[in-house]
Parts: C-alpha cells; structure tokens; sequence
C-alpha cells in the first residue's frame, strides 16, 4: 500500500462543529494539502469515501471508489501533512476506522471538532430546513428523524439531530484506535480561532503560519421566510431543471446565493423546555466525554 500520495490525517467530524471552516483554514498552509477539486474539475468538499457503503444512497455526493479516492490527491507535491474532511466519519466511526486502516493505516492522525450537542442539534436543523429535507418544526423533526430517516433509505443522516451528538463512543473509538487524536471544542475554536489553527498546526508537526480566519465557512442561524422561494430554489421543479439549461453554473450559484439571502433571516432561539429535554437525554453522555477528553464541559450542561 503506497500512502505517499494519501491522507496521513482527516478532520472526522462532528458536523455542525466548524469543520468547514477549519478545513479553509488549514488549506491555506504551504506545508498542508487539502483537497478542493477533483481532476476533472469539480468541486469536492466531503470525500466520503471510507464509508461509502453507508451513505452512497442518502447523499447526492461523495468519492465513491479509490481509484478516484486517490485521485484527490495527484497534486500533493512535497507537503508534509495530507488530509480530508468528511464529518459523517464520526457518526459511523466503525466503518470509518476499519477503513481508514485498511486503506490509509494504522498512523493517520485524527481530528475531532465537538460542539455542545444541544446547539449542533438545533444548528444542524436549521441547516436542513433550508433544503428540501425538513420541513418540520425542530420539536416534531426531534421526534420523527430517525423514524423517517430507517423508513427511506434516500433521507441524510444528517437529520439525525440528536444521535449525531452522543459522542462519547465515537470519540472513545478513535482514541482507542489511533495514537493521535486531537479534540477541539468548538467553544474555544470560535473564541480564540487563531490559537486553535496554531494547536492543530503543532499537532500535524507543520510550522505556525499566518493564515486568514475572517471568513467562517457554512455559517448557520438563518431560516426561510418563504416556503414557495425554498421550494423553488431548493427543490426538484421546473424553474431549478430550466435554469440548468439557461445559465452555466457559477451565474446559478451566484443567483441562487443572493435570493437566499433575500429570502431567510436569523432564526428564533431555540426553547428553553426542548433545551432542557435535550440536556436530559445528553447530559451522561457529556459528563462521560468529559472525563474521556479530560476537558472541562459544564457550560454544556447549562440551559
């Protein structure tokens, strides 16, 4: 197995935690390769790859095979670290780690982002309720996700608002499975980004390096004001297919941007008896990470 060319670490998670915007960070480094395009020229955020076989039908994108897995990585020259980000990794940690052995080995460091799970859930809600994928309120969504998401096995498993957050078994594998893991919460990654990038920097054994961090990738808090302008720039309809033909794609990018923009605004705060639903059904999951990451975690178990 040559690993000359593949990843020797991976941001693997959780999603809604920063991970975007730490993979744009990190990329900017001259000694960190990052992959942004496949060869043929699209865009590629999330690989995927090393659980392909339990998200190939419920996400319209990913690497599904590892000739072109290791395609993503034809252009890593001499840098010292070279990585990826698929924040589903952590969720299916068992596919993921018996994966990453098999096809990248036993020395590959890993990088945990973890955000209080009560937040990410709702975060991740709102993110889908920008698509086509919710259309519920976040108390009902709560309940029916993962009802909806084992009837159809088309629906992401980025529903699963609140299973994507019991993290102590997902981190407690890595750290049984991988020599190096570094956790960082994302508390302190908003607080005191720069210090953050610099920590991961001396973990990946790269030099400190000024990078920009004005811009947050994947910002969230936002809603829809209408539901017609989602469903026509979101769902499957004969304006999206027209627009297709009529325009190339940066314009439909471009277009679709700005009237989201004009059509969503910040979301309501989350309420405080939901809040303390979710407290109940995470808080011995916290405590548990708590003492596993040996971080100190009481804000998260704060309403």
């Amino acid at each position: 197995m040559d690993n000359n060319k593949l990843p020797n670490f991976l941001i693997v998670g959780a999603a809604k935690c920063g991970t975007s915007s730490l993979h744009n960070y990190l990329n900017q480094h001259p000694d960190i390769f990052m992959p942004t395009f496949t060869p043929e020229g699209l865009k590629v955020k999330e690989p995927r790859f090393l659980i392909k076989d339990k998200v190939q039908k419920r996400l319209p994108k990913g690497i599904w095979n590892y000739k072109d897995y290791k395609s993503l990585f034809n252009d890593v020259t001499n840098q010292k670290a070279i990585g990826e980000s698929t924040v589903l990794y952590l969720y299916y940690y068992q596919e993921a780690i018996k994966n990453i052995k098999k096809y990248l080995g036993d020395n590959v460091k890993i990088i945990i982002m973890l955000r209080n799970p009560i937040d990410r859930a709702y975060s991740a809600y709102l993110f889908a309720s920008r698509t086509s994928q919710e259309n519920q309120n976040f108390k009902d969504a709560l309940v029916n996700s993962s009802i909806r998401f084992n009837k159809d096995d088309t629906i992401s498993p980025m529903i699963l608002y609140k299973e994507l957050g019991l993290y102590f078994d997902m981190v407690k594998s890595y750290m049984r499975s991988f020599s190096n893991v570094h956790v960082v919460i994302y508390d302190d990654f908003i607080k005191q980004t720069n210090i953050e990038v610099q920590r991961v920097f001396d973990f990946l054994n790269v030099n400190n390096y000024q990078i920009n961090t004005n811009k947050i990738i994947n910002a969230g808090g936002k809603k829809w004001d209408s539901g017609i302008m989602k469903n026509l720039l979101m769902g499957d309809n004969f304006l999206k297919n027209g627009m297709k033909i009529l325009f190339p794609q940066n314009l439909r990018t471009f277009f679709k941007q700005e009237l989201t923009k004009l059509f969503t605004s910040k979301a309501k705060n989350m309420s405080n008896s939901i809040k303390k639903e979710l407290l109940q059904y995470y808080k011995k999951d916290i405590q548990s990470l708590e003492k596993l990451i040996n971080k100190d975690l009481s804000k998260w178990q704060r309403i």
